[in-house]
């Protein structure tokens, strides 16, 4: 309940309090008037049943029709003195005397509740309301016994009394109209009070309040409440206003402080992304370019002397077919060498042997210079490269992951690649993002369950109308949901179970397509049906670049 309402609601209580004071009072004046008139009326009914049990023969008999002339002339002259109604019964309610002497004779029923019969029983006073033809709003009568001097009830008399009871009300109506008035100029002055008090303390504080509900629900700091007075209410709205300006003020600096710590804590995830990727670069550089050095050297060696031993072994068997032409029949120990030989056979297989060594050395140079092209280790600017070449070498370090194992099928890569231009880049760091986005591919199709059909991975490449190189790969995998797709380049992501991703891989690439190259990344999938990552980075880049 609002304050206005109770402060209201106080005044309006003692405004009824003094009402109803003011009606018992009245009430009370009231029931005043007619204890005096019943008394003033049982006062005169006894002194008049005195003077007529007087007046009357005792014969310790009920008073007979033959003194009602009697009766009537001490009635008429009672009525002349008292100027009011009275009526004298026998035993039997018969009228013997009347102010109104046509009603002598007649027998008196207009006390419904037989409070005539009651009284001489017991003889004890008694009121009733009187009505008749004469006075159908009815009149206030007492009853009186007439008692002898046995103390025998012979009738009664019976006394009208309202007007003893209108003249005591008239005597005390100025004071009840004095009491009217004083209540309701008491409730006048409590609800002029109460509305004024409301007016001067509800206003103001609903006012504070309003402003607060506003601040609360709104969080607007800048809102004041308005400062009308300089009593309590006013040291309340300006101390209120002075909270408000201080919560601002506190949600300023913390607002602030959070504006801060947000851009630190990001700084250092991408320090720390940076840190790790520039590790785990440099680890895999120097591990690729180690291996590739110490394998080169050997794989040279032997690459180049297989030229040499294919010319020594076909000089030889050159000889030995001088020799055999020559020597048509050599000597039976010899002959015994040669077939233990078989030349033919040699002559036949070593060139071939020789061939398969020479084409195993230069698979494994090829490999060696993928792996050095991978690592790029000598290319810290900018540079125009072909693209391909970088995905082609990049597939090739994941071979070994695309064949048949018995736990899964062969992965089928399908190219779909178009005329390229030189691309300026960064060779290594995108030969990186190529080998996430193929490598989770493979995870992909390696996790599916859907075995019904070999794996495939599509990888396209193409130049669009705003001179942006795209480079799309796209698996046939399991897809992923939604909920996944929305934080899949959030640093430290990953489904993957512990120990196999760190979550780091899509954010790295991400931020190297975005922020090293001014390109764009996103990813498309379809649950059940695959994902597809598109690529695209401009083929010319701005001429300053961050490192």
């Amino acid at each position: 309940m609002k304050i206005s309402h109770k402060l209201l609601g106080s005044f309006v209580g003692i405004s009824l309090l003094t009402s109803f004071v003011g009606a018992v009072a009245i009430a009370q004046n009231q029931k005043i008037a007619e204890t005096l008139a019943i008394a003033e009326a049982e006062h005169v009914g006894q002194v008049l049943a005195v003077s007529i049990v007087h007046h009357i023969p005792d014969d310790g008999k009920s008073i007979s029709v033959q003194e009602s002339d009697e009766l009537q002339d001490l009635t008429n002259l009672l009525h002349d003195l008292q100027k009011r109604d009275i009526v004298v019964v026998n035993r039997q309610k018969l009228i013997l005397a009347d102010a109104v002497p046509e009603n002598v004779g007649t027998i008196f029923d207009h006390d419904k509740g037989n409070e005539i019969q009651k009284t001489m029983q017991d003889n004890n006073l008694r009121t009733f309301l009187e009505k008749s033809v004469d006075y159908p709003q009815g009149i206030k009568s007492i009853v009186v016994p007439l008692t002898n001097n046995q103390k025998q009830v012979t009738g009664a008399v019976i006394l009208e009394w309202s007007s003893l009871y209108d003249n005591a009300i008239a005597q005390a109506r100025p004071t009840m109209i004095m009491i009217e008035i004083t209540s309701l100029g008491c409730v006048i002055f409590a609800l002029i009070i109460g509305f004024s008090i409301s007016s001067s303390i509800a206003k103001p504080l609903q006012s504070v309040t309003s402003v607060a509900r506003q601040v609360t629900q709104e969080s607007n700091f800048d809102l004041q409440a308005p400062v009308t007075t300089k009593d309590e209410i006013g040291i309340l709205a300006t101390a209120f206003n002075h909270l408000i300006e201080r919560v601002k003020t506190l949600l300023t600096e913390k607002e602030q402080r959070s504006t801060e710590l947000q851009q630190a804590l990001t700084q250092l995830h991408s320090t720390q992304q940076q840190l790790v990727q520039t590790e785990k670069m440099s680890s895999l550089g120097q591990l690729v370019a180690g291996v590739a050095h110490e394998i080169n050297n050997p794989v040279n060696f032997i690459h180049g002397n297989i030229t040499y031993i294919d010319s020594y072994s076909q000089d030889l068997l050159k000889l030995v077919q001088v020799y055999q032409a020559h020597y048509p029949n050599p000597p039976q120990t010899l002959q015994a060498t040669l077939d233990d030989v078989d030349l033919d056979f040699l002559n036949e297989d070593l060139p071939k042997v020789l061939q398969s060594m020479k084409v195993g050395t230069q698979r494994i140079r090829e490999i060696v210079l993928s792996l050095r092209n991978f690592s790029r280790l000598d290319e810290s600017e900018f540079k125009a490269v072909e693209l391909h070449e970088g995905i082609d070498n990049t597939l090739l370090i994941l071979q070994h992951r695309l064949k048949a194992i018995p736990e899964s099928l062969a992965i089928e890569v399908v190219k779909y690649y178009s005329q390229l231009p030189l691309v300026e880049c960064y060779p290594g760091q995108l030969n990186q993002v190529f080998m996430n986005l193929l490598a989770n591919a493979i995870d992909a199709l390696e996790e599916s369950a859907q075995q019904t059909q070999p794996g495939k991975i599509w990888i396209s490449t193409q130049v669009t109308a705003d001179n942006l190189v795209q480079i799309a790969i796209a698996d046939n995998g399991s897809g992923i949901p939604e909920k996944v797709r929305s934080r899949i380049f959030d640093p430290f992501f990953t489904t993957k179970p512990i120990g196999k991703g760190t979550g780091l891989g899509l954010s790295i690439s991400y931020k190297i397509v975005i922020e090293q190259h001014h390109g764009k990344m996103w990813c498309d999938s379809t649950l059940g049906e695959g994902t597809k990552f598109i690529i695209e980075i401009p083929v010319h880049q701005p001429e300053s670049m961050p490192r």
